[in-house]
């Protein structure tokens, strides 16, 4: 029987060069090569000037390279408000993010089949995401944390769980071994990314390794503190590709995360990887075989555990070895497979033949 072809629009919060355009990016362009009708909408708010400045400082310092929006290859709208005629019956809108799942609330009941897919829940905007959750659409995740968060804050059932994929093509070690002698991270200002924290473990990593190279990189800008450490604002891809293949050891701060992308893109570059038990990174590092977690906050546990692995070798040989295993667990074309599965169910268990568009009959709960 042939497979049901969907017609599908993700809405984006905004353009750029964030893990979530990115990854949406990545699955828009696997369904379209799938043979489904996908589109693109992205949020786009009156900014101001000191705004519209950064947009200037950022364009032109790094080129149109900065968004990852331009390689999609279907087609892409900007919307300040949706409206109805912009989406058929049928259609699967798929919105990203807590904002858009407002911006979505307001088309009529019958327009589209509302799913949010939900990547994350930042702690500075825990009231918005709340109301996002209660609301009665069908509902996609990235990890088991987040299952549990909307299951028990917001009492809603939850389709299904879609991690992101990761693209060994892009990412691997491209670097000689003999070259591989630093630690990094990824630095972020958000609460969520525990900016402080980060810069605690790189003056102890400097104290503790003072010849050893240290690494960040990030969208945002340079934090104070961090004398000596190499930092890379918007890397490119080869850019971001040699850092962390330069690195023994990549650790992530985070407070809260969805799901963990550079803890895959780290472990496919082939570095031994410790992150805090903050959320998504719990369904990928198996403590003490393909990586380590330590509590969030803990920035002696993570100093120790990061000059643990770079210091013994044959322990980071196995966990970087273990890690590879489960860099092949999450190909893209294994989530999309698990996406397209869900996105199937939601379109062939949507009832038509009441008001009440989001009856889920005999659609499996996780």
């Amino acid at each position: 029987m042939e497979k049901k072809k969907l017609k599908v629009s993700f809405l984006l919060p905004g353009k750029g060069r964030s893990g979530a355009v990115r990854s949406t990016v990545r699955v828009g362009n696997e369904l379209l090569l799938r043979g489904h009708d996908v589109r693109i909408f992205c949020r786009y708010d009156l900014c101001d000037l000191r705004d519209k400045l950064r947009r200037i400082y950022i364009k032109l310092r790094c080129g149109s390279g900065n968004d990852w929006l331009t390689t999609f290859k279907g087609n892409r709208f900007v919307y300040n408000k949706l409206h109805i005629n912009e989406f058929s019956p049928d259609e699967l809108i798929i919105s990203m993010c807590s904002q858009t799942t407002l911006d979505m609330r307001s088309l009529p009941g019958n327009t589209g089949i509302k799913v949010l897919y939900c990547r994350g829940a930042e702690i500075e905007n825990r009231e918005q995401i709340l109301k996002a959750w209660e609301l009665p659409f069908s509902k996609l995740i990235t990890s088991s944390h987040l299952a549990e968060l909307i299951r028990t804050e917001a009492k809603q059932p939850v389709i299904g769980i879609v991690p992101n994929g990761v693209d060994t093509k892009e990412y691997f070690p491209s670097m000689p071994e003999s070259e591989r002698t630093g630690i990094g991270s990824i630095f972020g200002w958000s609460k969520s990314k525990d900016p402080t924290s980060i810069v605690q473990v790189m003056k102890m990593i400097g104290q503790r390794l003072p010849n050893s190279p240290r690494y960040l990189f990030s969208g945002a800008r340079k934090p104070r503190g961090i004398k000596g450490v190499s930092f890379k604002r918007f890397p490119s891809l080869q850019e971001a590709r040699r850092i962390y293949s330069s690195c023994r050891v990549w650790f992530l701060c985070s407070i809260a995360e969805g799901f963990g992308n550079p803890i895959l893109e780290a472990m496919a570059c082939g570095c031994a990887v410790v992150s805090t038990a903050c959320g998504g990174p719990e369904d990928i590092i198996k403590d003490g075989e393909n990586g380590f977690l330590v509590d969030v906050g803990n920035t002696q546990a993570m100093a120790h555990k990061i000059i643990l692995l770079y210091k013994n070798e044959q322990l980071r040989k196995k966990i970087c070895a273990n890690a590879m295993k489960t860099v092949q667990e999450y190909s893209w074309p294994k989530a999309v497979d698990k996406l397209e599965k869900c996105l199937l169910s939601i379109y062939a268990n949507n009832s038509r033949t009441t008001t009440r568009l989001y009856a889920y009959r005999g659609t499996a709960m996780v």
